[in-house]
């Protein structure tokens, strides 16, 4: 891992959690990336952005707080990005061999994607198939905390605790 250059595209909380893990880790670099500015919605998940940021880069507004986590690593990271473009990396990362995982999460959801080149083998312990759960409806309410629209499941997501 001390060799391995990192691309973190997208700031928001993942993004920013994602790159804190990497910096602390000690690989050889991280690159930042995000086009957008920060918002007053982005202060509640990354740590990292201060009230004055507001309206800055969230790249640039990071860079430096991530940077003096570990001094010998430098940095640069991809989230938030449409599908199109995850796509596009994707298939650039695959031609060439570089390893690409694409984490995304909406609210208490979330994705991810790894591609670790032809020859990375998955050995499944246990044979399950993945889980998924739908959502069923989404109502306007302002008794949630994280945001505006309460989410319900249609049943239960028969996933575990955990190990």
């Amino acid at each position: 891992m001390q060799t391995a250059a990192v691309l973190v595209s997208g700031l928001r909380g993942l993004g920013l959690e994602v790159a804190k893990n990497l910096v602390l880790g000690g690989v050889k670099a991280v690159t930042l990336h995000d086009p957008h500015p920060a918002t007053w919605a982005d202060l509640s998940s990354q740590f990292y952005l201060r009230e004055s940021d507001v309206g800055r880069n969230r790249a640039e507004a990071t860079l430096p707080r991530v940077a003096e986590l570990n001094t010998y690593v430098g940095v640069v990271v991809l989230t938030n990005s449409p599908l199109e473009e995850q796509l596009w990396v994707g298939d650039f990362c695959h031609e060439r061999g570089i390893k690409l995982v694409v984490a995304d999460t909406r609210g208490l959801f979330g994705q991810l994607f790894c591609d670790f080149g032809d020859d990375f083998v998955v050995t499944d312990t246990n044979g399950e198939q993945p889980l998924s759960a739908m959502v069923s409806m989404v109502t306007k309410s302002v008794l949630v905390y994280a945001g505006p629209y309460w989410f319900i499941l249609d049943g239960v997501h028969g996933g575990t605790g955990g190990h």
